[in-house]
């Protein structure tokens, strides 16, 4: 009886080859795997851009315009204190009982609105360390809670100290609704209440007599209490405004609503970027407001430190203010009728200008 033949093993030449080819194959189908992560991720912005839009509009048909900007860097929202110039929190939290967030944004308010009792201070301070997914871009970062490093435990004037648990940690917003078309409005001290220099107080009644810069359409009141360059105040919200459908002269899909801002990838979870150190219940600064003056940029090194921490270059001029992404492809923009749209980071900066600016009629002043 013949034996058997010894089955044939794989020789080390063979295995190689073998490795080689899986090696190869998942070299060439990585990039579509992390493209279609990428459009993914895009598609879950795209829709949270579309929900934004969508409370923004409903805020409008309750209040007759889309969410006021609130008065500063220095303080955050108050419940008592309703939708329009009174209100010192900024857009996002306006819009929170329109995106199906009414008890968060209810625990920011003791049903007192001149008071500021620890019941408030303690309501607001923990509506700001709570992350709202709706404003997280996914492709940027994996949460919404960072550390606060700025300021120390200081949050706002009408917040409580954030010292609970030893933690110092504030919710953050990927998403900034458009202030205008120009440079200046939200980066100029005398335009956050109270300006040190001009208005020492910083409680409610102080407010009520205090002269803002600008009227709720945004048109000049009180030079005086203005940035020197500021003329008109053109976005769909800024400082204190009320600005409804019929104050957008260039009409709703011809103007830019709520827009990714851009950011350094370095700081996206470090807080040190002053673009993104305070908390999406802001009033109005650059935090969670953007405007058109300038390019929109992919995200990218914008300034260098030394090992110190000191600011050695800009190496992107304006980097506060512009509008960006984190996506390769483009930036993604809501427009005041509530279509979203990708728009390249090779815009035209004149377009780019006139769709930031509610009342151009096509061609911004300057």
């Amino acid at each position: 009886m013949r034996a058997r033949p010894m089955p044939r093993a794989f020789t080390l030449v063979e295995l190689l080859v073998v490795i080689a080819i899986i090696g190869l194959l998942v070299a060439l189908l990585l990039p579509a795997i992390q493209a279609a992560r990428e459009a993914a991720r895009r598609g879950q912005c795209q829709n949270n851009l579309k929900q934004l839009a969508l409370a923004a509009q409903n805020h409008h048909d309750a209040q007759k315009f889309f969410p006021t900007g609130g008065w500063g860097w220095l303080w955050v929202g108050d419940a008592d204190r309703g939708f329009g110039p009174d209100q010192p929190g900024g857009w996002v939290f306006n819009l929170l009982p329109y995106m199906e967030q009414r008890a968060l944004h209810d625990r920011a308010g003791d049903g007192a609105k001149e008071t500021l009792s620890d019941a408030q201070l303690e309501g607001a301070r923990y509506v700001v360390t709570k992350p709202v997914d709706m404003i997280r871009c996914p492709s940027r970062r994996q949460g919404s809670l960072y550390p606060k490093p700025i300021d120390g435990n200081f949050i706002a004037f009408n917040a409580a100290l954030n010292v609970v648990a030893g933690d110092n940690l504030a919710g953050r917003s990927d998403y900034a609704i458009c202030s205008g078309d120009r440079f200046h409005n939200q980066f100029s001290p005398e335009l956050s209440y109270p300006a040190p220099a001009k208005a020492p107080l910083h409680d409610y009644s102080s407010a009520a007599g205090y002269l803002w810069c600008a009227n709720e359409a945004g048109g000049v009141v009180d030079a005086a209490h203005c940035h020197p360059s500021v003329d008109e105040l053109n976005g769909v919200s800024f400082q204190r405004s009320e600005v409804g459908a019929r104050q957008i002269v260039d009409g709703l899909s011809n103007t830019y609503l709520i827009g990714e801002k851009f950011l350094d990838p370095q700081n996206y979870e470090t807080g040190l970027d002053g673009s993104d150190n305070e908390t999406w219940c802001t009033g109005y600064n650059n935090d969670i407001f953007r405007d058109g003056n300038m390019q929109p940029l992919v995200d990218q090194l914008a300034r260098t430190y030394s090992d110190s921490g000191q600011l050695i270059s800009e190496v992107v001029p304006g980097a506060d203010h512009r509008f960006g992404s984190a996506h390769p492809a483009g930036w993604l923009v809501s427009w005041c009728d509530g279509h979203v749209s990708t728009e390249s980071y090779d815009i035209d900066l004149f377009v780019h200008r006139c769709n930031a600016n509610r009342d151009d009629e096509g061609s911004p002043a300057r």
